[in-house]
């Protein structure tokens, strides 16, 4: 018996697999899923998921769809979703490729300002590839009823959608208790649109003096929404290398962003602590739109 087939029988449900067995038009079910095992390769040359992941990825998607018709599954699409729900290396890369401008175009139709879009982005990207405490990343819920770049777009939709309603509240409510923490008055509060444009020129000057692989790593983590175990896979090294080179990177930026805001806007060390402490929560978010447009 193949790997295929024996994973895809311990991972399909007695009904599902006798289903399978009986509405295999091209042969033997260990054939047809050799078949489309295949067929996800050719279409992911660079990619590799081993059969037993994708199979069990199959019989996942026949389970939940209750429908145990393999020939009518998008094969080429699950196969990359399987590949990024396993953390196989390359494939988060290939998804951005592929569905980067889908993502965008999708938000871009939710969210009517820069900035949101630019957050939503993030958060979408997030919510796909990245695991959560309570499950594996929404990727994972794909089950190749129809083509993924759809799945994508509706998917990134819901995602801004939700953005849209809680942002508004959650930024008064952030912003409020940050002014409350730091001392900063209405009139600072007011000119914030002056201090954001020193503080993102600021930090793409910053960017600009990394190394190419400190700025990779941090377009990864923070652009793509990649773990430090994906961006390590990625680049052949270990997660311990990564959180030192993004640390380093963060702290370097950090610094120069400090001492550049300071002498743009002519701030004193203890006027720029009280500001520093305003956007500090807006660093990252600063980082990843400057990184997106490189």
């Amino acid at each position: 018996m193949s790997s295929l087939l024996r994973a895809f029988r311990d991972a399909a449900s007695s009904t599902v697999a006798s289903m399978a067995e009986r509405d295999c038009e091209g042969g033997p079910l260990g054939q047809v899923l050799a078949s489309l095992y295949a067929r996800g390769r050719v279409a992911n040359a660079r990619i590799v998921v081993s059969e037993q992941a994708f199979a069990r990825y199959l019989a996942r998607c026949a389970n939940e769809r209750k429908d145990a018709s393999l020939v009518k599954i998008a094969v080429e699409d699950v196969y990359l979703a399987c590949a990024c729900v396993e953390r196989v290396r390359g494939a988060a890369a290939v998804f951005e490729q592929r569905f980067g401008r889908v993502i965008r175009r999708a938000v871009s139709r939710v969210l009517a300002t820069a900035d949101e879009r630019q957050e939503a982005e993030q958060r979408a990207w997030q919510h796909l590839l990245v695991d959560h405490t309570d499950g594996p990343p929404r990727l994972a819920q794909y089950l190749g009823h129809g083509p993924l770049e759809k799945w994508v777009s509706v998917a990134a939709m819901r995602i801004a959608i939700s953005f849209g309603r809680t942002e508004s509240a959650e930024r008064r409510l952030r912003e409020k208790t940050i002014a409350e923490a730091s001392g900063v008055n209405p009139e600072q509060l007011f000119a914030k649109g002056e201090l954001r444009t020193a503080f993102e020129d600021a930090v793409a000057a910053a960017l600009s003096r990394l190394s190419a692989r400190e700025r990779l790593v941090l377009k990864l983590y923070l652009v793509s929404g990649m773990t430090l175990d994906a961006i390590g896979k990625s680049l052949g090294v270990t997660r311990q290398a990564v959180a030192k080179t993004l640390a380093r990177a963060r702290e370097t930026v950090v610094g120069e962003v400090e001492a550049a805001v300071q002498h743009s806007l002519h701030i004193s060390k203890e006027e720029l602590a009280s500001i520093l402490r305003f956007v500090a929560s807006q660093l990252d978010v600063s980082i990843s739109r400057v990184l997106s447009k490189s």
